[in-house]
């Protein structure tokens, strides 16, 4: 029988004789050169035997060792209830693994992972315990630095003030940050990814857009950006393999903040532009006055200077009249342009949008500002700071009015829809008619418009060549109506 068809029918004993009667001492040699460290001691444990691997690792010669107890080599940084769990072990006949820390001759300390198995005799007896015992320091060390270094990345990300994320190929999470998770949470428990439909818009984010995103009832701006990651192959089919899976670090940034101080700037610039817009309204109204107001007495000295002919022998007279024609023509020069902008085709909902962002904080609790468009899709025409400035003249009078007014709430409904051309304002409140009235305020240049809104609405509107009807509604209160011809109505052809 040959050595390979005995192995495969013997028993591990039988094998283990004929080997050594083969090979007499191989299974010494074994020991001898075996890379782990093995000892060997009585029943009471004193070593008997130690290999060349335990003697390097424990720094003692074989004539130091012989006779000695294992304890030897204790250290007392290993708790005392490990030994108590291994000697229960032991004396129970079973075998026992577990790590210690031992002290080597010179004093250093090392980590070993230690078998300790009774051996038995014919009869049951135990007489030897045999122990195999690795030193696992290096390894010890690599992971506990391991762990260190991920401790340290995750305490670094989860300070971080954007959300951190990496994503394998099928953009499936397989790492986060607490940011991150705080934003899954305000989305339902759903991954915020999911939510920004990141798999389907990669090239669009890239590109550093700033995404709205709606997160427990408020508006949140965020803006994604991705690299990809060199892989790292966790299986061990890749060992051999210089590949990986392919991953992607997103980092989503919360830009509302800053948003929100952006869009607070553009409405702030918006309302000086408005306000600019009623201050030169209202100047032009007032000299506008002041033109009807001069040109009745210019027009009386003219009428005499006629009566007198061709005798120009009145001088008071003829340099009255040049001086009121000067006059007239300084202040028709003085009179400011309403151009503030180039007419041009907008959307009416940010248009409206502005509007409500404009008014918001002027409502007080219960009241309301209620705004509503015929189709999303409505468009205006014209100069839309000056179309704002004309809402926001009768939001204003409204407000005021209402301010006067005891134990009054104010109700104001804006609709906006398009008829035959013409881009039709409803503004509708429960302000009683009979408060609207025209009264010039002293203070016209300090508060534009203060006083004088009706009359700046229709210079306003005039100016943009539409109609003005303000009526009285059948459940109390006002209804302004304004309306604003279209570009193609204006041009005769389409938008």
């Amino acid at each position: 029988m040959t050595l390979n068809m005995m192995m495969d029918a013997a028993a591990p004993a039988e094998i283990a004789g004929v080997l050594s009667q083969q090979h007499p001492g191989l299974f010494f040699t074994m020991v001898e050169q075996a890379p782990v460290a093995i000892s060997l001691t009585d029943a009471n444990a004193h070593i008997l035997y130690a290999n060349p691997a335990f003697c390097r690792q424990s720094g003692y010669e074989l004539e130091e060792l012989l006779q000695q107890n294992p304890r030897l080599l204790a250290s007392k940084q290993t708790p005392r209830e490990i030994y108590q769990d291994m000697w229960h072990t032991l004396l129970q006949h079973r075998p026992w693994r577990g790590q210690l820390i031992n002290r080597r001759r010179d004093g250093s300390l090392f980590l070993v992972e230690i078998d300790i198995t009774p051996l038995f005799n014919a009869f049951g007896k135990l007489e030897h315990y045999l122990a195999m015992q690795r030193d696992i320091s290096a390894s010890y060390a690599l992971e506990q630095r391991l762990r260190n270094h991920m401790t340290l990345t995750e305490a670094v990300l989860n300070n971080i003030p954007a959300a951190v994320v990496v994503v394998d190929e099928r953009d499936q999470v397989v790492m986060d940050n607490l940011v991150y998770k705080t934003f899954c949470a305000d989305c339902g428990g759903k991954e915020l990814l999911t939510e920004l439909n990141f798999s389907a818009r990669k090239a669009e984010l890239a590109q550093g857009q700033v995404l709205p995103v709606a997160l427990r009832g408020s508006v949140r701006w965020l803006s994604v950006t991705s690299w990809a990651l060199p892989g790292v192959s966790e299986e061990a089919g890749r060992y051999f393999i210089d590949s990986a899976v392919p991953r992607t670090l997103v980092v989503i940034t919360d830009n509302t903040q800053h948003q929100q101080q952006q869009e607070q700037g553009r409405l702030d610039r918006l309302k000086q532009q408005i306000t600019s817009g009623k201050l030169l309204a209202a100047i032009r109204e007032s000299l506008d006055a002041a033109l009807v107001q001069l040109n009745c007495p210019i027009n009386m000295l003219a009428a005499a200077r006629r009566l007198n002919g061709d005798d120009h022998s009145n001088l008071a007279l003829d340099a009255a009249w040049r001086e009121g024609e000067e006059a007239m023509a300084r202040l028709q020069r003085c009179r400011p342009s309403l151009e503030l902008e180039s007419p041009a085709v907008w959307p009416l909902q940010p248009f409206l949008d502005d509007l409500r962002a404009l008014y918001h904080t002027r409502y007080n609790q219960g009241e309301n500002l209620q705004i509503e468009l015929e189709s999303p899709d409505l468009v205006g025409f014209g100069q839309r700071t000056q179309l704002l400035a004309c809402l926001s003249l009768w939001l204003d009078r409204t407000l005021d009015i209402a301010a006067e007014l005891r134990d009054f709430t104010v109700q104001t409904q804006l609709y906006a829809r398009e008829e035959s051309g013409w881009l039709s304002f409803y503004l509708n409140d429960n302000v009683p008619l009979i408060q609207v009235r025209y009264t010039h305020s002293p203070d016209a240049l300090n508060a534009p418009g203060k006083g004088m809104e009706l009359r700046l609405i229709q210079t306003l509107v005039a100016h943009h060549r539409g109609a003005i009807e303000l009526t009285s509604r059948p459940q109390g209160g006002t209804c302004l109506t304004l309306r604003f011809p279209l570009f193609h109505s204006l041009t005769g052809g389409s938008l």
